[in-house]
């Protein structure tokens, strides 16, 4: 059995690096992990542009999605845009271009910049910026399209690196590491966002959330459901 190791809950809700050394223990992410997120990079890099739209498509499905960003129009668009329904409002308005780089640069942070103190204070901010609780007097993004986001985000990320499976063959591209270690990753981003979601009367002492370890259960069976296909089909021998 291996030894208890005793962990301050209060801690947890009040120290960021606490936090994340906690979550990273607990999914076992490890260096390794990092590793090969980064070594993704060149493979993923010129798809990147393609992932991003790809998500910008998914949430152009939805009305309660897509209203998140036709609310805002005001602050960033011309007077077409203004001027439009939410059915009409397209994704070349200016705002969403702004919104689709912001996507872009996180997504490649994410996959060629150290998983340090900096990351943490980034991940954190992601929740931060897309509800009132985090400080915000516009947006207030519902956890549940957050959710929904992050699992369709990861889903999409695997695909592309199962893709990328024929072209990466003798470069040394570990598939199956890597489809793991995103998950994980993923999964701890989600515990940063949904923590913005508490009460912030209940954010201190031992008090949990369940959205946070509903997240981080979606997540990781997102990724196990990924891996437990594609080896049914032979992809990983």
């Amino acid at each position: 059995m291996p030894k208890l190791e005793v962990i301050d809950e209060d801690r947890l809700n009040d120290d960021l690096l606490y936090r994340y050394e906690y979550l990273t223990k607990f999914v076992n992410f490890t260096s390794n992990d990092v590793a090969l997120i980064h070594g993704s990079a060149k493979f993923l890099g010129p798809r990147v542009d393609a992932l991003v739209d790809k998500v910008y498509n998914k949430l152009w499905e939805f009305s309660c999605t897509k209203q998140v960003f036709f609310r805002e129009r005001n602050k960033y668009d011309n007077s077409n845009s203004l001027n439009s329904s939410l059915d009409e409002y397209s994704q070349s308005a200016p705002q969403i271009g702004m919104r689709k780089s912001t996507l872009k640069a996180f997504i490649v942070r994410l996959v060629t910049k150290p998983f340090d103190a900096k990351m943490v204070e980034e991940f954190d901010r992601m929740g931060r910026i897309h509800t009132t609780l985090g400080g915000r007097t516009s947006i207030n993004v519902p956890l549940i399209h957050m959710n929904a986001l992050l699992g369709f985000l990861q889903d999409a990320i695997i695909l592309e690196l199962f893709q990328l499976r024929d072209v990466s063959v003798g470069k040394g591209f570990n598939l199956e590491g890597t489809v793991s270690a995103f998950a994980k990753a993923i999964t701890i981003l989600g515990d940063f966002i949904s923590r913005w979601y508490e009460d912030p009367r209940s954010r201190g002492g031992s008090t949990s959330n369940s959205n946070v370890v509903a997240l981080g259960a979606a997540s990781l069976a997102v990724g196990a459901a990924s891996y437990i296909y594609m080896r049914s089909k032979g992809i990983f021998g």
